[in-house]
């Protein structure tokens, strides 16, 4: 909650509007970007100190901010409200990087120049490479799910054209959710489509279940899970809840078209077997597929190209270090912590070598570790009233986020002191 500033002692003055608007302007950049409050607190704390500003009290929540600035015998009081939340890893840098960069004596004007010049920016991708890069990375996903050519295929052309729709979508500011469930639809339905298709021409009998969740993996809203994930963390829980809601209405949209697809038509929910690859190649093969996963999902987020391929190599070990751990013998939801515990060290590490934002790097490897095929035979059962495979399978699902969240909480602890503790950074700290 904001501070109530009625009973403040200093009087208010309006000689501190330019700066409190430079201020809330780039707080609602940055979450229009994506980024998690944490971050946003401490990029506005940069931005004042760097204007003068003595001391900063702050409120965020996933659509608005509301700043009280105080310097001298002054204070303002500033809010602002963002109206579409969506990811662009390129921006979030860019405003990370500005903020870091102001140093004393920088002036409103300076900063709303700069902001000026990032919000003019367009998107590096254009739709169509941005559905070629996920349809990519969600064929990734159908081999790491143990399917094969008709399935991959499959998973490729209903993940381009899903996710091409909810780009065009997005350009013409349709609701975030219609978008999510409009996408789910057309991959859902395409991928049915194309199997069937390639069934009927080779004479295949065998069911295409491996590809359902991975042509829906898109889908999947990374960024405010894992940023909801944090701000919980960090105790800040108005802005993190309203991020998990976020979060599950989004997954919502995508289970509304899971379901559909199992009303339509007679889905198996059983696993398939590993392929028959020799131990090597299989390991080799893990490891592209990884790595392009998270290649893919990283270009849709609107990552530059040398951020895409280091979150690549982060993907890369965050699952091998997994299915290492699971192949071990470790339970699902530990060989995950594992995971997105190394995930979230080597991340720090790049960022901390190059001018990449950590979380840029962290979201699209986490999405590798998420447990597609656990939630994909709960809402199974669902449709078909096995209640007790339902609850087994959600527990797996819940349990395996559970893993993911405990190491990357602790990756973040174990690299800025101020996670160990639950003190707020003083003023541009």
């Amino acid at each position: 909650m904001a501070v109530g500033l009625s009973h403040h002692p200093h009087v208010q003055g309006d000689n501190m509007a330019p700066e409190a608007h430079a201020i809330v302007r780039t707080g609602k950049a940055l979450l229009s970007a994506g980024a998690e409050t944490y971050r946003v607190r401490l990029a506005m704390g940069q931005v004042a100190a760097a204007l003068g500003v003595e001391w900063l009290q702050s409120h965020v929540t996933l659509t608005e901010v509301t700043v009280t600035l105080f310097r001298g015998a002054e204070f303002r009081t500033q809010v602002g409200q963002v109206h579409s939340v969506s990811v662009n890893a390129d921006k979030l840098t860019r405003l990370e990087a500005l903020a870091g960069r102001l140093g004393p004596g920088a002036t409103p004007m300076d900063v709303e120049r700069e902001l000026d010049g990032i919000d003019h920016l367009k998107r590096i991708y254009p739709p169509w490479l941005n559905a070629l890069a996920t349809a990519l990375a969600c064929t990734a996903v159908g081999y790491l799910n143990n399917a094969w050519a008709v399935e991959l295929f499959g998973v490729f052309v209903g993940a381009f054209l899903g996710q091409f729709l909810r780009a065009l979508l997005g350009k013409r500011h349709v609701n975030v959710y219609l978008q999510a469930l409009a996408g789910g639809l057309v991959a859902a339905f395409c991928y049915i489509g194309v199997t069937a298709l390639l069934s009927l021409a080779t004479g295949d009998t065998t069911p295409h279940s491996a590809g359902y969740v991975p042509a829906l993996i898109f889908l999947v809203p990374g960024y405010p899970l894992v940023t909801a994930l944090f701000d919980l963390v960090k105790t800040d829980m108005t802005a993190g809840l309203s991020r998990l809601a976020h979060a599950f209405m989004i997954l919502a949209a995508a289970a509304g078209a899971l379901l559909v697809v199992t009303w339509v038509i007679d889905v198996t929910p059983d696993p398939l077997p590993p392929h028959a690859l020799p131990v090597l190649l299989g390991w080799v093969l893990a490891a592209v597929a990884s790595g392009v996963g998270v290649a893919g999902w990283a270009v849709m987020f609107n990552t530059p190209i040398r951020g895409a391929l280091c979150a690549g190599a982060v993907g890369i070990v965050a699952n091998l270090v997994k299915l290492g751990l699971v192949r071990a013998g470790a339970p699902v939801w530990a060989a995950s912590a594992a995971g997105a515990l190394a995930l979230g060290l080597l991340a720090y590490v790049i960022a901390w070598r190059t001018t990449l934002a950590e979380v840029t790097l962290a979201v699209p490897a986490a999405i590798i570790l998420v447990p597609g095929a656990y939630a994909f035979r709960a809402l199974v059962f669902l449709s078909s009233g096995a209640q007790a495979q339902v609850f087994q399978n959600a527990f797996q699902a819940v349990l395996t986020i559970a893993g993911m969240a405990i190491g990357l909480s602790l990756a973040r602890i174990a690299t800025d002191r101020s996670w160990g503790t639950d003190q707020r950074r003083p003023l541009g700290a």
